[in-house]
């Protein structure tokens, strides 16, 4: 009986520890940002990031009206949240009027953040997402 017990217990914890893996490593698709004037929305474009290699995120920026943002002053930086190695910024490109890309090198695997920071009439508006490097 206890033999059962033991072996249900461990099964219960290697199933938690799966399940935990699997929340954990599972990129945020999008971060989306609104307020009463502004939208601000950023997707990897790249389904999977590898280190050292260049990877693309698209910012759309809109004001509520929907009239595109041109011409934003906003910085696009990676870190790894959970140690040091630095941050790197993106090199910016407009693509189309209210549309960004932002290219940039992870230089090794794990879990990273990318976080835009737009200055807009007197504002700070930020958005991030946290997506895995392979």
């Amino acid at each position: 009986m206890k033999a059962r017990w033991i072996i249900l217990l461990l099964f219960g914890f290697m199933l938690l520890f799966i399940l935990f893996r699997l929340v954990e490593d599972h990129p945020s698709a999008e971060a989306l940002y609104i307020d009463d004037q502004i939208r601000m929305q950023i997707t990897p474009i790249d389904s999977s990031a590898v280190s050292m290699q260049e990877t693309t995120f698209e910012l759309q920026i809109d004001e509520l009206s929907g009239i595109p943002v041109t011409g934003a002053d906003f910085d696009l930086n990676i870190t790894m949240p959970d140690m040091f190695c630095g941050v790197f910024p993106a090199s910016i490109e407009e693509i189309q009027p209210g549309v960004y890309h932002a290219t940039v090198v992870p230089v090794m695997r794990g879990k990273w953040q990318a976080e835009a920071e737009l200055q807009w009439k007197e504002r700070y508006v930020k958005v991030s997402t946290v997506f895995k490097v392979h």
